[in-house]
């Protein structure tokens, strides 16, 4: 990775982290970012695995059994709202780490957002309001946390409309491992179909489908549901770089990286309003286009990009490309982990 390790080493000595496999892109950026100054240990022992159909295997990690007290500087655990169920995969696996790690600082990285209504209707909560649901959520990851120390993928997620507390690290991606093929006219997606409702948005995703297609004929593409991107990152890869425009319609998940990797690809993003952190870096027709939560709005503007302005799409995905790589680079998130990491094991 060319891009993420010419730089020297910024840390006293190598720092040893203990993980386990998780959020797989994540992880690789953050391995890929580190590679000079850590060494990644991943736990065997958990119910998931490094998955090669999302990122390659990674050549600077090892493998352990167990975790051995003694051996590490610091650990990474990971966290999300579906954990406030005691009964989740998740949380089982968190709190197996929580407990053996003693003798280390530990990170633990929100990877999601207090929004799981699903959950709280399973356990009677229905009729419970959307800040009754959020702050309970809260409540009960603020105490799983406990005195770790908590990263959060926005600013958002750490303000009080989200989490209400956290330690912002935005995601740093790698530019040189995306293409920006020749455009093919189409709207494609990362997001699913399926999932949960309020934190993908499901319903304006469904309706804008079916919007696009009853009344402009054009098929809204979902990664590896009706388009065949492989059991490779590389198909994945190329696929959307050929694809004109991105759509995402999230707005309650953190710094969406699926969007950055399409930044990076060239396409024109089109981001349904209020999403996280867009007043940082989103300038609405020129590196992006942001749209009302409006599923009859939004597939008006695919059809007419794609019919009438085409260039303009092209124009919007350069620009959005040249912003993705200034603030979404590996160095700048290398620098944000390092200064983190050297506060919290005292390499000062």
């Amino acid at each position: 990775m060319k891009y993420c390790t010419k730089y020297k080493t910024m840390m006293k000595k190598k720092l040893k982290i203990f993980d386990y496999c998780w959020h797989i892109p994540h992880q690789w950026d953050m391995i890929n970012a580190l590679s000079e100054d850590c060494e990644f240990y991943f736990c065997l022992n958990v119910k998931r695995k490094w998955d090669t159909s999302l990122r390659p295997m990674p050549q600077n990690i090892k493998f352990v059994t167990h975790y051995e007290p003694g051996k590490y500087d610091i650990a990474i655990l990971h966290i999300d709202q579906q954990m406030i169920d005691a009964f989740h995969q998740k949380r089982l696996i968190y709190n197996h780490f929580n407990s053996v790690i003693t003798d280390i600082p530990k990170v633990v990285i929100n990877h999601g957002t207090p929004v799981y209504p699903e959950y709280f209707r399973i356990i009677g909560w229905g009729t419970a309001t959307d800040i009754q649901m959020q702050e309970k959520c809260i409540e009960i990851i603020k105490e799983l946390i406990g005195d770790n120390f908590m990263v959060v993928n926005s600013h958002t997620s750490a303000s009080e409309k989200e989490w209400g507390f956290g330690y912002p690290i935005i995601h740093g991606i790698n530019p040189e491992e995306y293409y920006d093929l020749p455009k093919e006219p189409r709207v494609f997606t990362a997001l699913s179909p399926h999932g949960f409702d309020i934190y993908y948005n499901r319903s304006c995703i469904g309706d804008i489908s079916d919007e696009l297609y009853d009344k402009y004929g054009y098929i809204l593409q979902y990664a590896r549901l009706n388009v065949d991107t492989g059991n490779s990152p590389e198909q994945y890869k190329q696929h959307l770089g050929k694809s004109l425009i991105y759509l995402d319609t999230s707005f309650r998940t953190p710094m969406n990286r699926a969007r950055t990797e399409a930044f990076l690809s060239g396409c024109c993003v089109v981001q349904v309003e209020g999403a996280h952190d867009l007043e940082y870096w989103a300038k609405s027709g020129e590196n992006i286009i942001i749209v009302p939560n409006d599923p009859k709005a939004i597939a008006e503007i695919l059809a007419n990009l794609i019919e009438n302005d085409y260039e303009k799409a092209i124009a919007i995905g350069k620009k959005g490309k040249e912003m993705a790589i200034q603030e979404f680079n590996p160095k700048r998130y290398r620098q944000d982990w390092i200064k983190l990491l050297k506060q919290l094991t005292k390499q000062i």
